[in-house]
């Protein structure tokens, strides 16, 4: 733990200047969930610097593409809900065969349907991370 917070399964995923990638910890922690956030504290989308905001997209695209790869789910979400946490952050979630649309799938990780040992999270995170660095090199 670091801080009183659990440390995320598999350790850093993604780290650049402007963002930073790991896997999601509890309440809804199933394999590939990631968090996606600015290294900076940022409050509000619009608060983002057009650096911040250009590399994100592009980064976003990446790790989703990299999450299709690894794990060849049938969709990833990408949302943001800021109301509990004050910063900026995205939530990345594979849709894997047998999951609910997004109407019921929220409900069903939070109830904890999809739950995943932190081992499984840690393989992801690594199998993510390679694929990543694969990206970059080709």
């Amino acid at each position: 733990m670091t801080a009183g917070r659990r440390e995320t399964p598999g350790g850093v995923i993604l780290e650049e200047e402007r963002w930073h990638v790991s896997h999601m910890v509890s309440p809804a922690e199933v394999a590939g969930f990631l968090i996606f956030q600015p290294t900076r504290h940022v409050e509000h989308i619009a608060d983002l610097t057009s650096e911040e905001a250009a590399e994100m997209g592009q980064m976003l695209s990446r790790v989703s593409r990299a999450l299709m790869n690894v794990l060849s789910p049938r969709k990833v979400y990408v949302c943001s809900f800021g109301s509990v946490v004050k910063h900026v952050h995205f939530y990345l979630i594979p849709r894997m065969p047998g999951m609910s649309n997004a109407a019921r799938l929220l409900d069903e990780l939070q109830a904890g349907r999809w739950d995943c040992s932190d081992d499984e999270a840690a393989d992801v995170a690594g199998r993510v991370r390679a694929e990543l660095m694969h990206q970059s090199a080709s």
